[in-house]
């Protein structure tokens, strides 16, 4: 052992110190075995003061698991991406890494493979499938083998009941409506929606929300959508639609927020001012959103706790226990920044 290194205190170091079995230690701390509630209680607080902490490793092997669990961004060919596409992903992912560690887990990310071949390399206890999108076959894969799985988002699925699914996820509806009474205060009177293809829970709340809000106030729905990839490009192409209309609109939600960014270019494009003639929301906030010219107003989706509760859930369904909460729901607010006016 290397100089002034600490050694592992283990359950042997535990039942010599209580003058126990290494048996009557490890029942003990598991909750396991008949034993006088004043020995268990002995037990424990020797092992708290002598600082031991359970082996993972050790315990996967008793459960027969191997303490990984998968994660993977669901993509279509329709709107393709990956995890390190949007800071949304980034920071649900880093949240989800240290809530996987704190209880006993590793992250195995897969970065490209979908279906049938999604953690073919790698035996994971369970799974969490970022916004699941229609077409999608990973989650049927995952439960034909017998791995549970997780969604951020809700999957589209006709066939399964309702408590047989297990996800977490923002109101997006909710969230949307109240996005576009934020630009109406601050003087959207036709406002457009630039969304991309509906084929995920995200993407069809939030145009179910805007087309809600429309009928509600009167107005005229005016949806543009992004083809191809989400990103600055596609933003513009479809603000340049909007725009073109013969009554063009004086507020904008995108979905995200790189679409947000092509309508502030477009704007500029066509000599509009933001925020004095065009007022600009964005449906992910992000240092994107931030460090824009002007800075845009956004929705924060809180994606770390969105990792974090994914990753607490799916180890509930894993070791077989009843989910605390399902599905959770994650609350979001609205981020006033210099393209609203604020």
């Amino acid at each position: 052992m290397a100089p002034g290194r600490k050694s592992r205190i283990g359950i042997r170091d535990v039942a010599a110190s209580a003058g126990v079995s290494n048996t009557t230690v490890s029942h003990a701390l598991s909750g396991k075995g008949r034993l006088p509630e004043a020995t268990r209680e002995r037990i424990v607080r020797i092992a708290r003061e002598l600082g031991y902490r359970p082996n993972a490793n050790a315990r996967n092997l008793v459960n027969g698991k191997t303490g990984l669990i998968g994660v993977a961004v669901s993509s279509t060919s329709a709107a393709p991406f990956g995890l390190s596409d949007f800071d949304y992903f980034v920071r649900l992912l880093g949240a989800a890494t240290g809530t996987a560690v704190e209880n006993g887990r590793a992250l195995v990310i897969e970065g490209s493979q979908t279906g049938d071949l999604a953690f073919s390399e790698a035996e994971v206890d369970g799974a969490i499938v970022v916004d699941p999108v229609d077409d999608d076959q990973t989650i049927p894969s995952l439960r034909e083998r017998g791995v549970p799985v997780v969604t951020t988002g809700r999957e589209k699925s006709e066939t399964l009941a309702t408590e047989e699914r297990f996800w977490v996820d923002n109101d997006h509806r909710s969230s949307t409506i109240e996005m576009l009474e934020h630009l109406a205060e601050r003087g959207g009177e036709r406002i457009g929606l630039i969304t991309g293809p509906e084929v995920n829970s995200y993407t069809r709340d939030a145009i179910a929300g805007y087309r809600e809000w429309c009928e509600e106030k009167g107005q005229s729905p005016m949806v543009a959508l992004a083809e191809g990839t989400l990103n600055e490009s596609s933003g513009f192409n479809a603000a340049e639609k909007l725009l073109g209309l013969e009554n063009p609109p004086n507020a904008i939600y995108s979905i995200v927020d790189y679409l947000s960014l092509g309508a502030l270019n477009a704007a500029r494009a066509n000599s509009i001012t933001v925020p004095d003639e065009l007022l600009i929301g964005c449906g992910i906030d992000s240092p994107l959103s931030l460090l824009s010219d002007p800075p845009l107003t956004a929705l924060s989706l809180n994606p770390e706790k969105i990792g974090r509760a994914a990753v607490e859930l799916l180890v509930e369904v894993i070791d077989g226990d009843q989910p605390t909460e399902n599905p959770m729901m994650i609350e979001t607010e609205i981020i006033c920044r210099a393209s609203t006016g604020c």
